[in-house]
């Protein structure tokens, strides 16, 4: 396929490379097993970050959430201190995106609690977008006050301690370019993060890439089916696969 196909382009994508692409990443894929303890767990559930060190020991917290809160040392359990004093900390990765494809999911989380759950942010790669600089505008998510818009590679590399690519396997390369080009319509339109994700009027970031596959492929990437699709539940979803990781 591969030989019959070099130089031809599909809607703009080069076809050869799209296959050798995916090759590479099914080559490279990672377990998600190899991050769960980079996650803090209240019982079997993965709610939120750990801080960053290699001696923490995972956590298993056999009591509700509200004696969880009331109880807990927050700077071990969370990586916060509570101090408005606190000087604010920089986080960093360097994950590449020359193996991503267009379609592909990039997740991205620093240490400490956060709203969003283990993960914080989400985004689609528009591979049609990317030249091969940081400052390319190639990912499609949404943002408070801005909506649904395209954020740059370097904005994820300099806001972020741990950064993964994510592929959904059983799609085709039609299938991906419907998804994006789908999600391009939506450009500008308002963000409310705490909107029903079947809410076609309103994003977050990690609705963009869930409805995008759901709505053009009919596969649900939410990994328990609730009221919201969390950049976690991508994460854990049987219909991803992890290609790339990178960690500050």
């Amino acid at each position: 396929m591969w030989e019959e196909n070099r130089g031809k382009k599909y809607k703009g994508i080069d076809i050869i490379e799209f296959y050798q692409k995916e090759a590479t990443k099914r080559k490279n894929t990672i377990p998600k097993k190899t991050f769960y303890n980079r996650f803090l767990k209240i019982e079997d559930c993965i709610m939120i970050s750990k801080p960053y060190e290699e001696k923490f020991e995972e956590k298993r917290y056999k009591i509700s959430l509200y004696e969880l809160l009331k109880n807990v040392y927050y700077e071990e359990a969370f990586g916060i201190n509570i101090s408005s004093k606190r000087k604010k900390e920089v986080y960093r990765n360097n994950i590449s995106f020359e193996n991503f494809t267009i379609g592909d999911i990039v997740l991205a989380t620093s240490p400490g609690f956060h709203i969003q759950g283990a993960i914080r942010h989400a985004a689609i790669f528009d591979s049609r977008r990317y030249h091969g600089s940081v400052d390319d505008e190639c990912l499609l998510t949404a943002e408070p006050n801005k909506g649904v818009i395209y954020e740059s590679i370097r904005f994820y590399h300099e806001n972020f301690g741990e950064a993964w690519g994510l592929y959904v396997p059983n799609t085709t390369l039609q299938q991906r370019i419907s998804v994006v080009d789908e999600l391009t319509k939506h450009l500008g339109e308002r963000y409310y993060w705490s909107a029903h994700k079947n809410n076609s009027r309103t994003w977050y970031c990690s609705l963009v890439p869930w409805r995008g596959y759901y709505n053009i492929t009919g596969i649900d990437i939410d990994y328990n089916g609730g009221y919201w699709v969390l950049p976690i539940d991508i994460f854990m979803s049987e219909y991803t696969e992890v290609f790339e990781y990178s960690r500050g």
